[in-house]
């Protein structure tokens, strides 16, 4: 079984919308599933680069809350826990720490030994590190641009694991 992650950059009306609803329904309807952003399995790789823990997130680095953060969005259970909301506030400022996250710093922070001996999802002993790290920066990059884009909206965002 795959752990994929998610997002959807959320406003007011939507979160209040996935509050009264189904969640799983909601964010899978077709006209909103077309803006659901997915990180595929590169979320826990980005986790671990971003701030070098495997599930815990550092009080100091907002970009903790980027991958495990947030607030519940209801108690709906989506394979591997609800779906979370970050606030706009915390979605600007995980858009702001992340300017200066480019390919270089975030190769710095990439180990491939590191990522293996932690077991961090879903890296594997024999990984091709120069694949791996392309699909990993990749995401990361397009993830990056989402949550900017958000932040210029004035919006939350939506995450879950599915």
């Amino acid at each position: 079984m795959s752990m994929i992650g998610y997002y959807y950059k959320a406003n007011d009306f939507f979160v209040k919308r996935l509050q009264k609803g189904s969640a799983e329904e909601i964010l899978f309807e077709e006209d909103v599933e077309k803006d659901l952003m997915c990180v595929d399995k590169a979320w826990h790789a980005i986790h671990f680069v971003l701030t070098g823990r495997v599930w815990d997130m550092p009080e100091d680095n907002v970009l903790g809350q980027m991958v495990l953060g947030g607030e519940p969005v209801s108690d709906e259970d989506f394979g591997y826990g609800p779906a979370r909301l970050l606030s706009k506030e915390t979605t600007a400022q995980i858009a702001e720490a992340l300017k200066t996250w480019d390919e270089a710093a975030f190769r710095d922070g990439f180990n491939m030994e590191d990522l293996v001996a932690n077991e961090v999802y879903p890296v594997m002993d024999g990984e091709d590190e120069g694949g791996f790290f392309t699909y990993v920066w990749e995401t990361f990059a397009a993830l990056k641009k989402y949550f900017e884009e958000a932040a210029e909206e004035g919006a939350g965002m939506v995450t879950f694991l599915a």
